[in-house]
């Protein structure tokens, strides 16, 4: 019977293995974390309150108010540890998040390491989450995150995997960005689950000349990005358009990327 069961959740789609976590609720940043910043000391931190917020059940946060109107802190990293995702089936990234902005929408980016390169998968800029303010301390409370759900990892899929989350202040100091509630899972997904980098195709694979991205839901305003597999970029279009020229390209792999303006969507090619 509980063989049944499984076999039942599984098809359904609910059957879900989670490969890793962090909620960020201890004293500091946890075992294998790490952070950097390039441009300034500044750094993220981890826990319930920031110089702008507070943040009751916890979280890891930039407080970029903190950094002052002087600091320019285009490129702060909280940088994962390794997580082992090869052989895991399916493998799908998601984690809260807020955006607290002053007059600039400054970014939230997540990028992923694929064994040989760091490779763009999310984008979120300007405001985001709900926030109120305390009168007494006349600094804000979150009170409600935005979610990224089902980020598609199965391209990167590595032994050496690891993510990042990386903030933009724009060059203009603002409030700050906060995460939480990271998570891998594995499994199935459910008819309510399917992302719109399931739905998307590109074709014809392997690729000759043009390649077709056929989708009612791409944007007209969208970025298609061609990578070689060391991620450099080596074609781009903006828009929409019936069919992408990629003749010129040299045989092998590469990885397009599709960025709809929220949601980053990538599929590997052959060229011929």
């Amino acid at each position: 019977m509980k063989k049944q069961i499984l076999f039942f959740l599984i098809a359904c789609g609910f059957y879900h293995a989670q490969v890793f976590s962090e909620n960020f609720n201890g004293a500091g940043l946890p075992p294998g974390w790490t952070t950097n910043n390039p441009d300034t000391t500044y750094n993220w931190s981890v826990g319930t309150t920031s110089g702008f917020a507070a943040f009751p059940n916890g979280a890891a946060f930039f407080d970029d108010d903190d950094a002052g109107p002087s600091g320019v802190n285009s490129n702060a990293r909280l940088v994962s540890p390794v997580i082992n995702l090869s052989g895991v089936s399916n493998p799908r990234l998601s984690f809260k998040y807020a955006n607290k902005i002053y007059t600039l929408n400054t970014t939230l980016k997540v990028e992923v390491f694929n064994g040989t390169s760091w490779i763009q998968v999310f984008t979120a800029s300007g405001e985001a989450g709900t926030w109120t303010i305390d009168l007494n301390t006349l600094t804000y409370i979150i009170t409600g995150y935005n979610v990224a759900t089902s980020i598609n990892l199965t391209p990167y899929a590595n032994a050496n995997f690891q993510m990042r989350f990386v903030y933009d202040d724009l060059g203009d100091y603002s409030f700050g960005v906060v995460v939480d509630d990271i998570a891998i899972t594995a499994g199935v997904l459910g008819t309510s689950e399917v992302s719109l980098a399931d739905t998307m195709q590109v074709y014809p694979n392997p690729v000759k000349d043009d390649l077709y991205i056929p989708s009612d839901l791409m944007k007209s305003d969208a970025e298609v990005t061609v990578l070689d597999m060391s991620g450099r970029k080596v074609k781009s279009f903006t828009g929409k358009y019936e069919k992408y020229d990629l003749s010129d390209l040299p045989k092998g792999n590469y990885l397009i990327q599709i960025n709809n303006k929220k949601e980053i969507i990538s599929k590997k090619i052959r060229k011929e």
